[in-house]
């Protein structure tokens, strides 16, 4: 059976960025696997997988735009301190905010005595991913796979994997993701999700469809 819309898909693969640094990797976690065509996973790597079958491998190079898109300054806001309340404020915390551009996970980058920082770009935005993958499953979807959007076997949805997935620095959520308010393949975050949006994504996160358990669309 060959990679096709409505295929679950169990896939090995190492994740590096243009300068060949390793982002992530399935020798941690296992094969991962998504649902074909539901956006569980970025859409250039979904591209690239078309039309393969088990025992195939492949580099996958995905650009930016078909990725996690580029950066963008739009996405900096500046808050007031005491917006926090008797909250502490720390650099790298994160939380999820909605925005004109829907749920986002926003990280803070910078606070000092009178505001701070907030950065609403994934951790991969702007990046150039490099994805060498190996197929090592093929098969036909369920229905209720097919009616929920993802796998499902245990460790949770899309088969508990990682890239990109939850806290990680990873890269094949689905960069749609960061637009979901942390259910079932959310990316807030890598790579690159099932991913919880409380991200970036390396290690993922365990758990049942919803709660983070996956490396599908951060």
């Amino acid at each position: 059976m060959r990679v096709s819309k409505e295929t679950v898909v169990g896939i090995e693969y190492t994740l590096k960025d243009d300068k060949g640094n390793v982002l992530d990797a399935s020798t941690s976690h296992g094969p991962m696997e998504y649902l074909h065509g539901a956006s569980n996973i970025i859409p250039g790597l979904e591209q690239g997988l078309e039309g393969l079958t088990a025992g195939d491998t492949k580099t996958v190079v995905v650009q930016p735009v078909d990725a996690y898109g580029e950066y963008s300054d739009t996405l900096i806001q500046r808050v007031p301190i005491d917006r926090f309340g008797a909250n502490k404020v720390e650099v790298g915390m994160r939380f999820h905010a909605e925005t004109n551009l829907g749920m986002r996970v926003l990280v803070i980058r910078h606070v000092d005595e009178q505001e701070a920082v907030l950065d609403g770009n994934h951790e991969l935005a702007g990046k150039t991913l490099t994805f060498d993958v190996k197929v090592v499953s093929v098969r036909a979807a369920e229905l209720t796979e097919l009616a929920h959007g993802h796998p499902h076997q245990e460790g949770g949805c899309c088969g508990g994997g990682g890239c990109g997935s939850g806290e990680s620095e990873g890269g094949c959520c689905s960069s749609e993701g960061e637009a979901s308010a942390g259910g079932c393949c959310s990316t807030e975050g890598s790579s690159a999700g099932c991913c919880s949006a409380e991200e970036p994504a390396a290690q993922p996160k365990q758990g049942g469809c919803g709660n983070g358990g996956c490396g599908c669309s951060a």
